[in-house]
């Protein structure tokens, strides 16, 4: 069987937290005086603000659908990207912005409910309340500050990016008809495993606990790529347009867990700024 790009990135997927497949393919890559053999070796990185992304490998997927039926929509993501690991922390927005708009934190509308939190562990939590206008912003100071490796800056993902990473690189329609991706696919969800309303679990699951509020970013389990709150804490901006709006994804803390589905969708205005609105970035090239 011959080699090319197809089957190293299918080892990946298959297997992401397989280091020697990520390196072997680096390996081939280099080889061939192919300059992604540098994202390969690097699917790791943090910036000065502790902004944590892993890579995600090029690929295709199934868009949209649920409960065990595929989208009908194939969409090529082309080109690799690095995506955050965790939402944008209310500490890191600070850092950048020197200020903390969030609603769940000491200043804040629902600052009732973290009295209890630590400082220390609010920092953590994601910042909330922000416009998608907001993000832009934070987006623009960061890239200034940063000073990224030429052709490469900070950015949005766009909803087919997100939705993709959220699916940690599921690509064949059964792969990619479930609702909700941590370690396994599953179409059933506790709020032991995200941050939604636990009163209202998804498909078999359980019943569980419903905080009312935001958490600290990585309190529950990552997908396979390694990426955490995907579903649940705070819906995520994205770079998509629809109509007027921004097209948000992932649900939020006072959702069903249904609403915290990979092909949930939201749309609010780029002005709109709600307690259960923050965002991620990527980092991608120009």
């Amino acid at each position: 069987m011959s080699l090319n790009d197809d089957t190293f990135i299918a080892a990946i997927l298959a297997d992401p937290q397989e280091e020697a497949n990520w390196l072997v393919y680096a390996d081939w890559l280099e080889e061939r005086g192919d300059p992604r053999a540098a994202l390969y070796r690097q699917r790791r990185l943090t910036n000065s603000i502790g902004m944590e992304f892993v890579l995600v490998p090029r690929g295709s997927f199934w868009m949209g659908g649920r409960g065990g039926e595929p989208g009908e929509k194939q969409v090529e993501i082309a080109h690799e990207f690095y995506l955050g690991v965790y939402p944008v922390t209310q500490g890191q927005w600070q850092a950048v912005m020197g200020s903390n708009p969030s609603w769940f934190s000491r200043t804040g509308g629902g600052k009732h409910k973290v009295k209890k939190i630590a400082a220390a562990d609010l920092k953590q939590f994601p910042v909330e309340n922000v416009s998608w206008e907001d993000a832009q912003e934070f987006i623009r100071k960061l890239n200034e500050r940063e000073k990224a490796p030429s052709g490469w800056v900070y950015r949005l993902p766009t909803e087919e990016e997100w939705e993709y990473a959220c699916r940690g690189g599921a690509r064949s329609q059964e792969e990619c008809s479930f609702d909700f991706y941590l370690d396994q696919a599953t179409n059933d969800l506790s709020s032991t495993q995200a941050n939604f309303d636990g009163r209202y679990p998804a498909g078999s699951a359980a019943k569980g606990p419903f905080l009312g509020r935001t958490t600290k970013v990585g309190s529950y389990p990552p997908n396979r790529l390694g990426l955490y709150d995907l579903h649940g804490n705070v819906w995520e901006w994205t770079d998509s347009v629809e109509g007027s709006g921004r097209v948000g994804r992932g649900g939020g803390f006072y959702n069903d867990g249904a609403d915290c589905r990979a092909a949930i969708r939201s749309r609010d205005a780029p002005t709109d700024r709600y307690s259960r609105l923050g965002f991620r970035l990527a980092r991608a090239i120009r």
